[in-house]
């Protein structure tokens, strides 16, 4: 099972250019260059402002989520979106704690029958939201199954085959 670390808030800041001649201590009368000589920047807290930062993140693409809601039924959007927190690594495979899902655990973890399973991959297949990549390791063959990184992903950088397999489904509507 994978640890979830909990989100992280920051105060927001930013970094300002600054002439240092300009900026006078009000009471001594000196400039901030004669008190600190070379500053060319400042850095400003909003405390209005908060950053939320985690390591469990999805990133899930509007124009892709509105072909889904066009094509699939509100109970399959709820399964897709149960897929998009199992992505992993540079293909966005489908996860299973730390090992990738078969077709039989992920039928079990979205609670389908064997036919209505299959369909419903069907479905998925033809509409460019999953690719099956297949191959061999240690000389058996293995069956993964990746989601379309347009619709969700969890990192910025995929393995250009990745990219290659799936059309960009928010272009489709």
């Amino acid at each position: 099972m994978l640890l979830r670390k909990c989100i992280e808030m920051k105060k927001k800041t930013t970094t300002k250019k600054v002439d240092g001649n300009q900026f006078v201590d009000k009471d001594t009368g000196e400039t901030l260059e004669s008190v600190a000589p070379g500053i060319r920047s400042v850095r400003q807290v909003d405390e209005n402002l908060v950053i939320m930062d985690s390591d469990e993140y999805v990133i899930i693409d509007s124009g892709a989520l509105a072909y889904i809601q066009e094509n699939f039924s509100p109970t399959d959007l709820g399964r897709i979106m149960r897929m998009t927190d199992m992505t992993y690594g540079e293909y966005n495979v489908l996860y299973n704690g730390q090992t990738p899902h078969t077709t039989t655990t992920l039928m079990e973890e979205l609670e389908y029958s064997r036919n209505k399973f299959a369909n419903f991959m069907k479905r998925l297949l033809m509409k460019s939201i999953i690719y099956y990549l297949e191959g061999y390791v240690d000389g058996k063959k293995k069956k993964h199954i990746m989601l379309n990184p347009h619709l969700a992903r969890k990192r910025k950088t995929f393995n250009k085959q990745c990219i290659t397999v799936f059309e960009d489904i928010k272009k489709l509507n």
